[in-house]
């Protein structure tokens, strides 16, 4: 085993040095630290967790205690726990009871009791208070730790508990059996030494007592559920199969495909862990074992820092059985509908679930991608000749687009504003009114966002390397000086030791793909591009302060291949630059299967935490002669479900009940910063009281070309945006110069 004493000696340090450096204690230079971990890393050094344990008295560790990590439900419930815990810097040890062996169970528990555990979260399987209970000793000792929290199976003493109302689910269940008229069932359960599938029991049977359906109730686990699925086909005149359990119920999907008649089709009704993307193998009473993850993380954490009595009872509200296609009204016709879309990871989200839709109604639904300049023009061509049913417009466009080719939605349907209930807050006055009425719905709303390697802040060479050179703490940059001073730091032209070649990335495509680079740093400033008598201003002090913030980044940053947001997100991918500001709808593109980011990615509102507003919306175009079956498809692709599916597969959901599925939340953990400043944030460009239409498209090519015009040096930064107000008021005001 590998000492600090070797270490010490590799290095050429005193041993005091490699425990300061090692526990991140002292004064130590960057460059002894650096020969501290290049030593360790060349060792094989591995840090000795239970001796720091014992050697601080106090660990900021917590364990979790599951049955196993085969079933989805246990996998999604430990991954969002471990996600949580770990941003609230705890550390989290996994123990496994074998599939409810008490022995293993009790192993567990003195295994983590002997690493100082602060908390245990577990999926027991006690059900009684006995002397061989190992919570007996822990609940009553001075030695236990801090918290036991039961999960989804309470026991029968009094604790701390969170989970699901088995009982109910099983009601529900029972209910579907009772509907459907049905005469001979299977009930398929775990033990009922465990009280979650007890009480699913009890719940079922309550129920299904006041019918004349005869029950057929088999019991099993995991290791005997083959042998018993097999009797349970001895019955010839089952209607119907009922399950406690998701992966019994994938064994006897499986066992009836492969050995009975699969050709008939035999309903399978489970209790189940929640899935984002639709499979139409059994009819699903969801329960989110994520959310359960996210909870119970946080209950026993906040356990943990007040040191109360923790007994407390929480159920969580079950997601029940979902409907992917509540929101599509029967229909006689069958016409295509036509939708054109912007190039965007949401479009390509939109073409995979569109075939369900069709799958679903026989409506064939066409999607035509184009790029961003090439929508810009089909939208002010369109005319009465426009195939077109269904248009996503960019948000910054649809003040001018809104009147010109787009339908009121009230006027196809009254109860519209009902639909807005089920949005992000404060999402509809950016993304669906104009002038009052609704035209579109939010489909990708998204922000931009400040994405950077954590890998790299966190880094103590570079932390103690940034202190000694500007005598200030290596953090997120809260402004825009401070991003170009952080990005200097990181491009390795200016700091030969830097691991990356660049600090930042900035995305100048278009001259309207541009404009939103400045405008990143205008509105760090100011709260609006207008002043309070609704003027704009484009070539204030402010305004060229803003633009020579964007200039001194220019020699810290790769402008290779970045002209369009996929392309930026593709390249902070590769890991060779520190920072990068992209639009969240974009963002996905950073967890491409060849990225070298990923498990290394920090992020945080931009500097001033006022980003500008970006994605899409839709709406149904003035043209069309099918505006009920496109507001059908628009209801659809819009709803909780397929807005969820969608966002799972790169795109982004308006949707509330989305930001509760952790599978998504986990995946782009950013996502939820951007659904909280929807309510925060400004960003506006359109004066409130303009009075007519706002062709911002145009604006923002009067702006994007002076950024280009000052970055290129073909104008000074005075006078590229003084070209600019001429060019603004001749196009937007009727007083000239």
């Amino acid at each position: 085993m590998v000492t600090i004493k070797d270490i010490s000696k590799y290095a050429g340090v005193a041993q005091g040095t490699v425990s300061n450096v090692l526990n991140g204690k002292g004064n130590v230079s960057s460059e002894k630290i650096k020969l501290v971990m290049d030593a360790a890393l060349t060792l094989g050094y591995i840090p000795n967790e239970r001796a720091k344990f014992l050697r601080k008295g106090q660990s900021n560790l917590i364990g979790v205690i599951l049955p196993n990590l085969r079933s989805k439900q246990y996998v999604d419930f430990y991954l969002s726990f471990k996600n949580y815990a770990e941003s609230q810097n705890y550390n989290v040890l996994l123990e496994l009871s074998n599939d409810n062996s008490l022995e293993a169970e009790i192993n567990a528990v003195q295994q983590l009791q002997s690493y100082m555990a602060r908390g245990i979260a577990t999926f027991t399987c006690f059900k009684k208070l006995s002397e061989n209970t190992p919570y007996n000793t822990a609940l009553t000792s001075s030695a236990r730790p801090n918290n036991i929290l039961f999960v989804e199976r309470k026991p029968e003493f009094s604790d701390s508990f969170i989970g699901f109302d088995y009982k109910k689910a099983g009601q529900k269940l029972a209910e579907k059996a009772i509907d459907n008229n049905y005469h001979s069932i299977c009930l398929l359960t775990g033990s009922l030494s465990l009280a979650n599938e007890f009480d699913f029991y009890s719940g079922f049977m309550e129920i299904i007592s006041k019918s004349r359906c005869t029950v057929n109730h088999v019991q099993t686990d995991i290791y005997r559920q083959k042998q018993n699925i097999i009797h349970i086909f001895k019955n010839k005149y089952l209607d119907a199969i009922f399950i406690s359990n998701y992966g019994f119920a994938e064994s006897v999907k499986d066992i009836y495909s492969s050995f009975y008649n699969p050709d008939i089709e035999l309903p399978i009704y489970t209790v189940s862990p929640l899935f984002t993307l639709p499979e139409n193998d059994f009819i699903k009473y969801e329960l989110n074992y994520s959310k359960l993850g996210h909870a119970a993380a946080k209950k026993l954490i906040k356990n943990i820092s007040t040191k109360e009595d923790a007994s407390s009872l929480e159920i969580l509200e079950e997601t029940g059985f979902r409907d992917w296609f509540s929101h599509i009204p029967a229909s006689t016709t069958k016409h295509p509908l036509h939708v054109l879309t912007l190039d965007d990871p949401s479009s390509y989200a939109l073409q995979h679930l569109a075939r369900l839709y069709t799958k679903k109604t026989g409506v064939p639904i066409h999607i035509s991608i184009y790029s961003y300049n090439e929508i810009y023009e089909a939208f002010n061509t369109m005319n009465e000749d426009s195939i077109f049913d269904i248009l996503r417009l960019d948000v910054t466009w649809l003040s001018w687009f809104a009147e010109k080719i787009l339908q009121p939605l009230e006027r196809i349907d009254a109860s519209i504003k009902e639909d807005m209930q089920s949005f992000i807050p404060h999402l509809s006055k950016h993304y669906s009114y104009v002038n009052d009425k609704i035209y579109c719905f939010p489909m990708t709303p998204s922000m931009q966002l400040l994405f950077y390697r954590k890998d790299l802040f966190e880094s103590p060479v570079l932390r103690r390397t940034y202190w000694e050179q500007y005598k200030e703490n290596l953090s997120v940059p809260r402004n825009f000086k401070e991003f170009n001073k952080v990005a200097k730091f990181f491009t390795k032209s200016f700091n030969p030791d830097s691991p990356v070649q660049y600090g930042a990335t900035l995305t100048l495509g278009s001259t309207g793909v541009a404009s939103s680079e400045y405008l990143s740093r205008l509105f760090s400033h100011q709260k609006n591009l207008y002043d309070a008598e609704n003027n704009i201003r484009l070539n204030s002090p402010i305004a060229i302060e803003a633009m020579q913030e964007l200039i001194d980044l220019k020699e810290c940053a790769n402008t290779k291949n970045c002209n369009w947001w996929t392309d930026t997100a593709s390249t902070f991918s590769e890991g060779d630059v520190a920072m990068s500001i992209i639009y969240s709808n974009f963002a996905s593109e950073i967890l491409k299967s060849s990225s070298k980011v990923i498990g290394n990615i920090g992020f945080a509102l931009p500097p001033g935490n006022n980003p500008p507003i970006g994605g899409g919306t839709l709406g149904i175009s003035k043209y069309t002669e099918h505006p009920k079956e496109a507001l059908s498809f628009i209801r659809w692709i819009c709803s909780g479900p397929v807005a969820s599916a969608g966002t799972l597969l790169g795109g982004v959901s308006p949707c509330l009940e989305t930001y509760d599925n952790y599978e998504i939340i986990n995946y782009y953990p950013w996502l939820n910063l951007v659904k909280n400043s929807f309510s925060n944030v400004n960003g506006r460009r359109v004066p409130p009281s303009t009075p007519h239409p706002f062709d911002e498209r145009k604006f923002l090519s009067i702006l994007g070309m002076a950024v280009k015009n000052s970055l290129s040096g073909a104008q000074s930064i005075e006078e590229a945006l003084t070209k600019a107000q001429k060019l603004y008021k001749e196009a937007f005001t009727s007083k000239g110069l």
